[in-house]
């Protein structure tokens, strides 16, 4: 039987590549080339889901992507390619922009 810990990990909404590590601040991240080295999805309370992510160069926190890289990743998993970005990685750059009628959103480079 598991542990009583163990068991209240698996009713909460995190992943295993979240464990260990605390939320990163996305800004701190912003304007570098990063490799996303992992990922997984969650589900807000609209019962959508929103990609969790981690980076080669920051070891120590996960971040939380927005609606582009969500539905970028589900789509690259979808396809098969989950083990190639777990061995190689996805190489990208995260940058904040305008859109046309002025709210900022989080735009991906793929590198």
């Amino acid at each position: 039987m598991k542990s009583l810990k163990d068991r209240v990990k698996e009713l909460g909404n995190s992943l295993p590549l979240m464990e260990d590590r605390e939320k990163g601040v996305l800004d701190n991240i912003m304007n570098q080339p990063l490799t996303i080295t992992d990922f997984g999805f969650l589900k807000d309370e609209k019962n959508e889901e929103y990609v969790v992510f981690i980076v080669k160069e920051d070891e120590h926190n996960f971040y939380f992507g927005g609606s582009v890289l969500t539905q970028d990743l589900q789509s690259l998993q979808e396809d098969g390619y989950t083990d190639a970005i777990h061995k190689e990685g996805l190489p990208i750059q995260l940058e904040k922009r305008k859109s046309k009628n002025g709210n900022i959103y989080t735009a991906v480079k793929y590198l």
